[in-house]
Formats: structure tokens, C-alpha cells, sequence
């Protein structure tokens, strides 16, 4: 284990030790518990496996077996003409 030492206002200690005791936890665990519930916001989300299979099911159910592969020149090409609502309505998307 290794320390860590930071300066912060009296008052800001208080709120701290008070959040702390009111979770029942020592301030020490109360600011590792912060820093790791910060650390964990800032990572992207994994997905479980059944996550995963869900969506590969719902992709299989949208492109069944044999399904024409989309012209994607063609629909760069309408994007780019700005005629993409138009591609829609020709189900070419």
C-alpha cells in the first residue's frame, strides 16, 4: 500500500468526514470509494455476452440469410446530393 497526501480547505474536510460518517465509512475509504466511482465514469462501458448475442440476433434479424447487400457507392453518392431522404424512400437504405 502507498500513501497519498493532498491539501484541501478545513471546510471541505468537514463536508468530507460528515458525507463519510453518514455512509459509515472512514474518510480514507470515503475519498478511495470518490476516486474510484470517478475513474469508472471515464471508462467506456463493456457489454456483457448476452449483450453481445442480443445484438448480433437482432442484426442477424435485420439482414436474414441471402439478403441483398446494400449499394453503399450508391447511397455515398445520394448522401453527397443531399438526396438521402430520397434513398430512404427507394429502400436503398
Amino acid at each position: 500500500m502507498s500513501r497519498i497526501h493532498f491539501v484541501v480547505k478545513e471546510s471541505a474536510k468537514i463536508r468530507y468526514q460528515a458525507e463519510a460518517e453518514r455512509e459509515g465509512k472512514s474518510l480514507g475509504q470515503w475519498l478511495r470509494d470518490a476516486a474510484d466511482e470517478k475513474l469508472a465514469a471515464t471508462r467506456p462501458r463493456l457489454f456483457t455476452v448476452e449483450e453481445l448475442e442480443a445484438f448480433a440476433a437482432e442484426c442477424d434479424a435485420r439482414h436474414p440469410p441471402g439478403a441483398r447487400e446494400p449499394d453503399w457507392s450508391e447511397t455515398k453518392r445520394l448522401i453527397a446530393e443531399g438526396k438521402l431522404s430520397s434513398a430512404r424512400k427507394l429502400g436503398l437504405l
